[in-house]
């Protein structure tokens, strides 16, 4: 088999098992068909499946990280999925927010790893009540063809909200650039 039938073979499949495994999950964002919520069960010590579990959203601009531009360019990472699961225990939402995609490398990419600036940040009723920024390694070869990546935030925990208000948020963040305001800042 030529090498780049086999490396597109290998990224292939390698979509279809980040798809499956995404598919996995309970529930997802990114704009597909919303699953009815499901009704509150116990789970005995690790609490209760909430029947409201927001969805996860890429606010713009944050689904795709450039490093360099043209020639100088090392690679592009971007977010293909989100997911999310929720539980509720001592009066405490507990979530976990997972997001996947892929790093391409570029004309300028040199083998080694990448650090991908994750953030998941909640809003409720328009108060930031969780943010947090996350680093996501990824190995990169010049001749290697794309890369998938995962990253869960498992560290979540905030006060049950009143209603549905919470926004979840997640993409790259690379922190401010010169002279502009961030959203939500």
């Amino acid at each position: 088999m030529h090498m780049s039938k086999l490396i597109f073979a290998r990224n292939a499949a390698g979509l279809v098992l980040a798809g499956l495994a995404l598919g996995a999950c309970s529930t997802s964002g990114g704009g597909g068909a919303s699953v009815a919520p499901a009704p509150v069960r116990a789970a005995s010590s690790e609490g209760t499946v909430p029947d409201y579990c927001p969805q996860v959203s890429l606010r713009e601009g944050t689904a795709i990280l450039r490093k360099g531009e043209g020639d100088n360019l090392q690679y592009i990472a971007s977010i293909s999925g989100t997911t999310r699961s929720c539980r509720v225990r001592d009066g405490q939402l507990y979530m976990e927010v997972g997001i996947a995609g892929r790093v391409v490398p570029g004309p300028a990419a040199r083998s080694g790893e990448v650090q991908l600036p994750i953030r998941v940040a909640i809003l409720d009723a328009n108060q930031l009540v969780y943010s947090q920024l996350g680093q996501q390694p990824v190995g990169v070869t010049p001749a290697g063809g794309a890369q998938d990546f995962r990253y869960v935030d498992r560290a979540i925990r905030i006060a049950v909200p009143k209603g549905r208000s919470l926004v979840v948020y997640a993409g790259f963040d690379e922190g401010p650039q010169s002279g502009a305001k961030r959203p939500g800042s």
